[in-house]
């Protein structure tokens, strides 16, 4: 038989772990190539398997409830805002059969609940836990419950009825990205349903005041969203536009995501802008270093300093004094495709080269 207390701290146990997982260290976003990390926006649908475990239930008519664990299954339809919030109507259903009737393992009989909840969520994008890129999330719902309950005998009589009640749930988990459209996760639900009563005579109408029906689910769950942005699995460099005949006072070289060495591609732009520097009338170097939108505010100012001291130490060796070349990183600053915050966008993660003559 299953007790009371151990169902409790089983769930509660399986909750604070799901729970811990928004405490992982912040995960650099610009350094892993999974989905997770991207902040999700659109329509999405969902659903949930797993076990639910209700706790024990005393009947003023006499007795207490014990009830055996059992299944638990949820859908959802919602709208993720793009900023980490979502929302969404979530039906779920969950079963359990009767254990004991006032600890004598005397008695039987199932329970049954639907459910129809309003769910806020918020995932917590840029963390990482032990080192594997997961989005973990927490949230709550409110909604309204409809009840079957049939059971006995409590003090000689059998309890047999339906109710409506109000509903409460706090929900907390964690999603793996399979795709940028596919998710699969874990959750711990505290589903509440409030201030309960049943039929007890058929003949005259009687009802006995339950209470609260609580319960504790764990499920696996699966969501697919239609919004989420598509990531190529490699992003090239963008391909630089062809040298005007005229000697260029502004040059645009392109880096890969999260990297600062000097591309291929970049190598021939840089040995053109170090050759028009010692050629034409220039007394500075201005060296300016971007990123794009993926990924935390200072990460990427630091992210864009090296990019520009990259450029710099490979203008020095072309041949360029290093006294006439100035660097400065932007970050996130100025981009050149505006895009939401969170965002890969390879024509984003650039550094500027502008030749400067006297008095420029």
């Amino acid at each position: 038989m299953y007790k009371r207390q151990s169902i409790i701290n089983a769930a509660w146990g399986l909750s604070l772990a799901a729970a811990t997982s928004i405490l992982c260290v912040p995960a650099q976003a610009q350094t892993s190539p999974d989905y997770g990390i991207q902040r999700e926006k659109g329509v999405y649908i969902g659903g949930g398997l797993g076990a639910n475990f209700q706790e024990d239930n005393k009947f003023p008519i006499g007795g207490s409830t014990s009830y055996n664990p059992g299944p638990v299954g949820v859908l959802s339809l919602g709208y993720a805002l793009g900023n980490g919030l979502r929302l969404e109507i979530e039906p779920g259903y969950r079963y359990n059969d009767v254990d004991s009737i006032g600890g004598t393992g005397a008695g039987g009989g199932r329970s049954q609940i639907f459910s129809t909840m309003g769910n806020v969520l918020w995932d917590f994008n840029n963390f990482q836990m032990m080192g594997i890129p997961l989005v973990p999330h927490i949230g709550g719902g409110v909604g309204w419950a409809h009840l079957w309950d049939q059971e006995g005998p409590h003090g000689g009589l059998q309890v047999k009825g339906q109710d409506d009640a109000l509903a409460y749930q706090a929900i907390g988990g964690v999603e793996y990205a399979m795709t940028p459209q596919l998710k699969l996760g874990i959750d711990y639900r505290f589903f509440t349903a409030q201030d309960t009563s049943f039929r007890v005579n058929a003949a005259t109408n009687a009802r006995t005041k339950v209470g609260d029906f609580d319960d504790h689910s764990i499920l696996f769950t699966v969501r697919y969203s239609f919004g989420s942005p598509p990531v190529p699995a490699t992003i090239p460099a963008a391909t630089p536009a062809p040298p005007p005949v005229a000697a260029a006072r502004n040059y645009t070289v392109y880096f890969d995501f999260d990297r600062s060495d000097i591309t291929p591609d970049a190598k021939p732009i840089l040995q053109r802008a170090a050759t028009d520097s010692k050629s034409g009338n220039v007394t500075r170097v201005a060296v300016t270093g971007y990123t794009d939108r993926a990924g935390p505010d200072g990460y990427n100012l630091k992210l864009s300093q090296r990019r520009a001291a990259s450029v710099k130490a490979e203008l020095i060796r072309d041949g360029v004094p290093a006294n006439e070349i100035a660097t400065v990183g932007m970050g996130e600053k100025d981009p050149a495709v505006p895009t939401p915050d969170g965002v890969r966008e390879p024509r984003n993660r650039r550094v500027l080269i502008d030749l400067q003559g006297a008095g420029t």
